[in-house]
């Protein structure tokens, strides 16, 4: 996930789903030929586009206020996550990724054959899943599968079944208990997701299944979610993790996550240097107002704002389409056949994205993609023109935040960021940390 944490998601859809996108535009049989250079929008498309922003802007100020006038009180100041010695916390658990950085994982083992899976760190969703040993789609044959043959203490709930629908593609099944373990924590009669039906989306996705990371009220299974587990069986005492996304091509290691607790030697000034963004729940997502798009030090005309999704579970910049172009205008030789775009592989243009008045880097490192012609001049863009939500919304992904590190919490408190101390322009570490202090 080059652009995980900060697959900027501006999104627009007509039903409600889940961030998760396994998905990334197939350039295999791509005739350079084929694409055409990008023009402005006809003027009637962008005045409903431009209508549509400030009526989502104008939404997100009311529950804004809404949310800070509640019962006549204030809202309190959140509290940063400062580690207490009694604290208990997971410690580090090593993530891996693929070589493209298209998706980072954590390795789960299932019940009495600790029989091992790769599950997807997904702050997008709330719900686990792994496919069942019943599934016998194509996507289920080409990943691990899980059922009563391979473990003893696998018990089915009664005719309790979920059915999630994600940006791209679906999945659904039956809800079943068991155990589970990552690196040192094991829970005990755990609810999570046995999928019969998985579409074709996730067949070539390099991981088995999900863990979601996301809002309890975002949850479709309506059970248990992971975090809620590791309180209640008292693994961790605060709802707080991070997340550190490595960048592969650094060869500068693995990276990790740590539930219950945060790692300081990660933040820049340490846990009191951190800065608080107000979030907006509309979607049950980790969502948070941008303010503008930079590009070379020029605002991209995204000055209403925009919702954007911090999301460790997508892969890609994904954003309306509209607002895509706005963003590779001003990148020479830009080619386009659709939602999908092509910048010169040597592009040395620099994206800032503006939260309140704090400006976050984005290297080209991360947002130019893979050679498509022979010449080698033309690479993909990792940013795209595709909408994955019913409001005009963006979900970040690993492109943002490997460049910062993130707290996030519920209202009343709010998401986080603050520069990582290797955050330079080649290699720079991506740091996630959430803090539930109130559902």
């Amino acid at each position: 996930m080059r652009l995980l944490a900060s697959a900027l998601c501006l999104a627009a859809c007509l039903v409600p789903i889940k961030a998760f996108v396994p998905w990334r535009p197939d350039v295999s049989d791509l005739d350079p030929a084929t694409l055409h250079a990008i023009k402005p929008p006809p003027p009637a498309a962008l005045r409903r586009h431009n209508l549509q922003i400030s009526r989502a802007a104008a939404k997100f100020t009311r529950r804004a206020h809404a949310s800070t006038t509640s019962n006549s009180r204030p809202v309190a100041r959140p509290v940063a996550p400062l580690a207490r010695r009694e604290d208990k916390t997971s410690g580090p658990i090593g993530l891996s990724s693929d070589p493209n950085d298209i998706s980072y994982w954590v390795n789960v083992d299932f019940g009495s054959s600790q029989k091992s899976f790769r599950l997807v760190l997904d702050t997008g969703s709330a719900d686990t899943w792994v496919p069942s040993s019943e599934c016998i789609a194509q996507s289920c044959l080409a990943h691990r599968t899980y059922g009563p043959g391979d473990s003893s203490t696998l018990t089915f709930t009664d005719n309790k079944t979920f059915s999630i629908k994600y940006a791209s593609g679906n999945v659904e099944g039956s809800i079943v208990n068991d155990s589970l373990s990552l690196g040192p924590v094991t829970l005990e009669n755990v609810s999570f997701g046995l999928a019969t039906v998985v579409s074709d989306d996730f067949t070539a996705f390099p991981v088995d299944g999900i863990l979601g990371l996301g809002f309890p009220s975002a949850s479709v299974q309506k059970v248990p979610t992971f975090l809620d587990n590791l309180i209640s069986q008292q693994i961790i005492t605060k709802r707080v993790f991070g997340v550190h996304l490595h960048r592969s091509s650094d060869a500068a290691g693995n990276g990790s996550v740590i539930f219950g607790g945060i790692d300081s030697s990660r933040i820049e000034g340490g846990p009191t240097a951190l800065k608080y963004y107000s979030l907006n729940t509309t979607s049950h997502l980790w969502s948070i107002r941008l303010s503008d798009v930079l590009i070379d030090g020029k605002s991209a005309g995204f000055e209403e704002g925009r919702n954007v999704v911090i999301d460790t579970g997508t892969a890609l910049v994904l954003i309306p389409p509209d607002d895509a172009l706005k963003l590779h205008q001003p990148i020479s030789g830009t080619r386009s056949n659709g939602q999908t775009f092509y910048i010169p592989c040597n592009t040395n243009v620099r994206l800032k994205l503006r939260f309140g008045s704090d400006e976050y880097e984005i290297s080209p490192k991360d947002y130019v993609g893979d050679v498509v012609d022979a010449g080698n001049n033309l690479c993909l863009s990792l940013i795209v023109g595709r909408s994955v939500n019913r409001i005009w919304e963006g979900c970040t992904g690993s492109l943002f935040n490997q460049n910062e590190y993130d707290d996030f919490s519920p209202p009343p408190n709010c998401l986080n960021s603050i520069r990582s101390p290797h955050n330079n322009q080649d290699h720079h570490p991506q740091w996630l940390v959430a803090f539930f202090s109130a559902f």
